[in-house]
């Protein structure tokens, strides 16, 4: 048996987790959360990832939880559209709550769980394998500081609102250095995203303060980001700089 330690508990961790054979590695994840989040925006699960998680028996569970992607459009700012696939691509958005909920509950029984925060590999096993995101401790251990995570100029907001899009507004839209992104979410609801240039802080930004600088940044596009960006609260957004 080949010892491997997985740091960081998130969907590439667990992903990885699932997919090695229990019968030739003994795996063991790190996750400095004790409980799965409770709250998370939709994802795109585009075919290949499908196949994926059909591999390690996550793809039914899935794609009962799940709502279809294929109706969106490449739009301008203005909300002309540039571009519409022309047939079914067979894309499914779920939420990053029930994926991280399948991905943990296809964990053969023999996968081991740790609660620790990591600040440097763990040692004794032969490999470890670094899945513990952007501001990973354990790149920044093994390569040194100058591995260290570096900000964009870039803002990212987004949210869920309890109602279903406007029929024809779902899609991307793209403008001058900002997109803004409007889609179905399970349970009949709107998932929107939206990132663009801003001088907000590195970290803990209010999300009422970016929802007013979101709003303000979007306030000459189209109206149906307009009208999304009206009826989006602090309660169910969320915000982080890239």
């Amino acid at each position: 048996m080949i010892p491997v330690s997985i740091v960081g508990g998130g969907i590439a961790g667990l992903a990885v987790a699932a997919c090695l054979d229990p019968q030739r590695f003994e795996v063991t994840v790190v996750e400095q959360r004790a409980e799965l989040p409770a709250v998370g925006t939709m994802l795109a699960m585009w075919p290949g990832a499908q196949r994926a998680l059909d591999r390690i028996g996550a793809l039914d569970e899935l794609r009962a939880q799940s709502v279809t992607l294929d109706a969106m459009r490449l739009r301008d700012g203005s909300g002309r559209v540039l571009a519409a696939p022309d047939a079914d691509l067979g894309v499914l958005g779920v939420s990053r709550v029930d994926l991280l909920r399948a991905l943990d509950a296809a964990l053969p029984a023999s996968v081991a769980r740790r609660t620790q925060r990591v600040a440097a590999p763990p040692a004794g096993v032969d490999l470890v394998i670094g899945a513990d995101g952007v501001h990973s401790a354990t790149r920044r251990a093994a390569w040194g500081e100058g591995t260290r995570a570096r900000l964009t100029p870039y803002l990212a907001v987004r949210g869920v609102l309890n109602r279903p899009p406007e029929p024809g507004t779902p899609g991307e839209y793209w403008g001058r250095g900002d997109l803004f992104g409007i889609g179905p979410a399970v349970g009949g609801r709107t998932n929107w995203y939206a990132a663009f240039r801003s001088d907000a802080g590195a970290s803990g930004i209010p999300i009422a303060e970016a929802l007013a600088q979101t709003a303000a940044r979007y306030s000459d596009h189209a109206p149906a980001v307009r009208r999304v960006l009206a009826a989006a609260t602090a309660d169910t957004s969320l915000a982080q700089r890239v």
